[in-house]
């Protein structure tokens, strides 16, 4: 199928806005127009859609509102990522190792797929330049306060809280674009720039991090990223078209109607399997300690009771079930978490143990092994970019998909020392294309494979999606390797390097599992090219 793209409300924040929902009905009525509303003109208002939105005034002007938008899908990645290399700075302050402390990552996942489509609702509550702003400014000051505590419970805590402050931005970013432009070779452009951000986010994390903690600590992680995101919400403020006045009336619609049951369920699932899955390397029975199987088996029936009950219980739930009677939204949603358990939670998580826990590399130079994921992968994008409207999706998502199996192999097959240019970097190149190939077409995909009312819904769903998936590709790498290296998070782990490089290969066996499993899935996609201009 051909993918045609959302028109003016295809992303907006969340389905409150549209017309489906009862609630908000008589609140449409009083809304006057789509230019009235959003405080800019409508892709309606120009013929060309290969020219500028005249809502910029300049060149410049575009591309730095698109910059700023940007960070919004980068914020939970690269904090999740820079928080990740700084494991062994964290861990040797701290005196916490094994999976306990993957908390200190896997928090800010957690929060930000867990909030995303309630915190979402603010920018339908007061614009989506407000959401932004608050997002930006939120995560800057919990960074900020995480950077000085002293206690590792908090420590995670305000990372977790970083991850939910900025769950408003992703969908009040991309409702903006969506808004602003028209199908066209030029949206697709943008629209690659915009999803470089979850996975160029994370990439670039390892170096930020990398850079920082060589520097000075594992502190100055946290003020680099209040500093940019301070700057960043100064642009925000100084650069993007003024969005819609604040209604508090309809506001206060909008939070008296949320899902706050279904939100609570769904977080609460998630952290108990997680939990479960990164305490068992703590525990001196493992797998036989009763409360670890007693919270897995409660974490698990919540997530299932989280989908019946958002079937068939709230007028307005997170996540419209009806979505998923579209076989390309399930495929996608499918192919993306497998992409990001096996991209975050054990690729990368087991390559910044290898780097500086086996071959001890320092912090600099680990983050030095991880440049061509970055750099890879903005090239990645920049090629689905321009080749979407003229490759069909399904055969981009199959490369992707074919990427993770080859980069897989590549660390199932290394040797302990083996030279970096002769494996691991070859990995991460054919990393990233995975990544950024997946990402791109199948967030476009996941907003068009649904009807119209249901499209932001489907963009929340499908980046809640990714970034629980992290968090649980977190814990099954902990999982693994607790049950394989007997000193996993043990006080004599570094003693006992031979037993932890073997229980990580068997990680990268379940990566070539998920891999093979995302490749069959990507077979029976049926996504034509994407954003190809009617005229």
């Amino acid at each position: 199928m051909d993918i045609e793209e959302p028109d003016i409300e295809s992303v907006a924040s969340n389905a409150i806005e549209n017309e489906s929902h009862p609630q908000n009905r008589e609140s449409l009525r009083e809304e006057k127009s789509p230019v009235q509303r959003t405080g800019s003109k409508a892709p309606a208002d120009y013929s060309d859609p290969e020219q500028r939105p005249p809502i910029f005034k300049s060149a410049i002007h575009e591309i730095v509102s698109c910059m700023c938008l940007t960070f919004a899908p980068c914020a939970a990645s690269m904090s999740s990522a820079a928080y990740q290399t700084s494991l062994t700075a964290t861990s040797e302050h701290f005196k916490i190792s094994g999976g306990q402390l993957t908390w200190c990552v896997s928090g800010v996942m957690l929060a930000n797929g867990s909030c995303l489509l309630l915190m979402g609702n603010i920018a339908d509550a007061f614009g989506r330049k407000n959401a932004l702003l608050f997002g930006y400014t939120s995560f800057a000051i919990f960074a900020l306060i995480g950077g000085f505590m002293n206690d590792f419970i908090l420590l995670c805590v305000f990372r977790a809280l970083q991850g939910a402050a900025v769950a408003c931005g992703t969908p009040a970013a991309a409702g903006f674009l969506g808004a602003t432009y028209r199908d066209s070779r030029r949206k697709n452009l943008v629209m690659s720039c915009f999803s470089i951000g979850a996975p160029i986010g994370g990439a670039s994390g390892y170096f930020i991090a990398g850079v920082c903690v060589s520097i000075l600590n594992w502190r100055s992680v946290h003020y680099f990223l209040a500093i940019l995101y301070c700057i960043t919400s100064i642009g925000v403020l100084l650069f993007l078209p003024n969005d819609k006045r604040i209604d508090w009336k309809h506001a206060k619609k909008i939070f008296k109607g949320l899902d706050y049951l279904g939100a609570l369920m769904s977080l609460s699932g998630f952290t108990l399997i997680c939990f479960s899955l990164t305490q068992v390397d703590a525990t001196e029975k493992r797998w036989r300690t009763p409360y670890i199987i007693a919270l897995l088996i409660v974490g698990l029936a919540l997530v299932i009771g989280f989908g019946f009950y958002e079937t068939y219980v709230p007028k307005t739930p997170l996540i419209q079930m009806k979505m998923f009677k579209s076989r390309n939204f399930v495929l996608c949603i499918c192919i993306a978490s497998l992409s990001w358990m096996l991209f975050f939670g054990i690729l990368n998580y087991n390559a910044v143990l290898y780097f500086e826990q086996i071959r001890k590399y320092s912090v600099i130079i680990t983050a030095c092994c991880f440049l061509p994921q970055p750099i890879a992968g903005s090239l990645v994008s920049l090629f689905a970019g321009f080749t979407m409207h003229i490759i069909p999706g399904k055969y981009l998502v199959t490369i992707g998909c074919g990427g993770f199996i080859v980069s897989s192999i590549i660390w199932a097959t290394n040797s302990i020392h083996r030279n970096y240019f002769l494996g691991p970097f070859w990995s991460f190149c054919v990393t990233v294309l995975g990544v950024d190939l997946v990402y791109n077409v199948a967030n476009r995909c996941s907003l068009s494979s649904v009807e119209r009312s249901l499209q932001s819904q489907a963009a929340g769903t499908f980046n809640t999606v990714i970034q629980l998936s992290s968090s649980v590709g977190l814990g099954i790498s902990t999982t693994i390797l607790a049950s394989r290296d007997p000193y996993y998070g043990q006080a004599n782990q570094a003693d006992h390097l031979e037993e932890l490089f073997e229980g990580m290969k068997y990680c990268y066996y379940v990566g070539i599992g998920f891999s093979g499993l995302a490749l069959i899935l990507s077979l029976f996609l049926d996504i034509g090219v994407v954003g190809s201009v009617k005229r």
